[in-house]
Formats: C-alpha cells, structure tokens, sequence
C-alpha cells in the first residue's frame, strides 16, 4: 500500500494563489510510489483544477462537505458537486472544525457516509485534546470518534476511507507527537476498523498529523502503523511541501 501525502492548506490561497501553488509545486521532483494530495478551500478547486490541466498529481481534495445531495442549505456544498472537480479526498471532523463550529460524531458520520455514495475517499479526522491525554482519556476519546465516524460507510471496496490521527494538542503547536505514540494510536484505530471491516481494514490507510515539517515526516514515514500524513502550515510552500514529499519516501 502506498504511503499517503495530504497537504492541509486550511484557510489559506484563493483561486489566484492556489493555482500558482499548483503550478510551482507540479515542477517539483516527486517520488512515484507515494500518493499525494491537496486539500484546497471550496473556492480555490476551480483554479487547482485548471493548473493541473490532465494531470493526477496532486489529487484534489475538499476540506469540507455537508451530507446531502441538494436542498435547501444555504452555504453548504454537496460531495455530488465535489465530485464536478474530480475531488478524490475530502476531510472530514477535522478538529478545528470540531472546535470553532460545534461539529459532532454524528455529523462526520453522516459526512462519511455521503462522500463514500459519491465515490470520494472520507478522510476522517480524530484525536485526543490535550486535557483527554493528560486524564488518561486518549484511547477512549478516539475509539469513539473512530467507531462513530464509520458507523455508516460500506466495507464493499468503493472509496475506502482514509483515518487521519491529529492529536489536536499537536496540531499548529511545534509539539508533533512521538513516533511511539503515535504507532499505539494507530493500531488502535485499527483494531476498530478491523472489527467492522474485516480483512478489508487492511486497504485504509491510516495517516499522522500534527506539526510535521521536513525534519520529522522520514521517522513517521518508517514507523509501524503510519500509512502516511496530513500536513498543515509546512505545505503552503509549495517548494517545502516537494522536500517533505521526498523526505517521506527513503532513498
């Protein structure tokens, strides 16, 4: 299975800067056995579409859907309407999203659950906050968020989901969790994807974040578990987020 590079630009690059990112980043030299992906702002699809013209890498991937198909939703976008841009990735619970706009385990559910019908790759977000670590709470904070995010989605083989740890203690803070840590945490999660899937959790990727930068990307890249990583803050360079590319697949 190949490793999984999500570059995170956030609130981050209109159409104007997304597509010079897109550009500048397609002259980097890539590796060719990982996947890589870019999960750019609703705006800016238009124009990451347009700069990457036939090509396939960087995927596309949303940050973001709402669970239906249409309706009366003023200000939400459809996984039907991600998929007129060949949207191949669409995070899901991010953390930040869970903080500053109230979302819950039954929305990522739902979220899931519409983006797999659509045939895009859920990439469910869970982790931990500081204080759940520090009680001791961390593996029941996140077995619930895992359980409950793919209470809904098929195990048939179309658009497998994607699991991505972000303890969110770690996110934006120069604090990245330990590589052992962080193997624990997924085989965790994988035990519960294991329980519902059965031998077809082994095709979900299971992937870090949470301050990786060039320095740290190659130990996460070699630790049991990590299927790769959702990059924030250290892939708006489009140059930076090339060396992390390279630096995550060994010589």
């Amino acid at each position: 299975m190949k490793k999984l590079l999500i570059a995170n630009w956030k609130m981050n690059y209109g159409p104007i800067k997304a597509g010079s990112w897109i550009r500048a980043f397609r002259r980097e030299r890539l590796p060719k056995d990982i996947d890589i992906a870019v999960a750019v702002p609703f705006v800016s699809l238009a124009a990451a579409r347009a700069s990457l013209g036939r090509a396939s890498i960087p995927a596309l991937a949303a940050q973001n859907t709402f669970w239906e198909d249409e309706g009366a939703y003023t200000g939400e976008v459809s996984p039907t309407m991600l998929s007129e841009f060949g949207a191949a990735y669409c995070l899901v619970g991010h953390s930040e999203r869970r903080t500053h706009l109230g979302e819950t385990d039954d929305m990522v559910a739902k979220k899931a659950a519409a983006l797999q019908k659509a045939g895009i790759a859920p990439v469910i977000c869970v982790g931990e906050t500081a204080a759940q670590r520090k009680k001791g709470e961390a593996v029941k904070a996140v077995r619930a968020q895992v359980q409950s995010a793919i209470a809904n989605l098929k195990g048939d083989g179309r658009a497998p989901c994607v699991v991505a740890y972000e303890p969110v203690w770690a996110i934006g803070s120069g604090r990245p969790c330990s590589p052992q840590d962080t193997k624990e945490m997924h085989e965790l999660i994988r035990g519960v994807l294991t329980k519902k899937f059965g031998h077809l959790a082994e095709e979900i990727r299971i992937i870090y974040g949470g301050s990786v930068d060039v320095r740290n990307i190659s130990e996460y890249m070699t630790t049991t578990g990590v299927d790769g990583a959702l990059v924030g803050g250290a892939s708006l360079d489009p140059r930076n987020f090339g060396l992390i590319c390279r630096a995550a697949v060994p010589a």
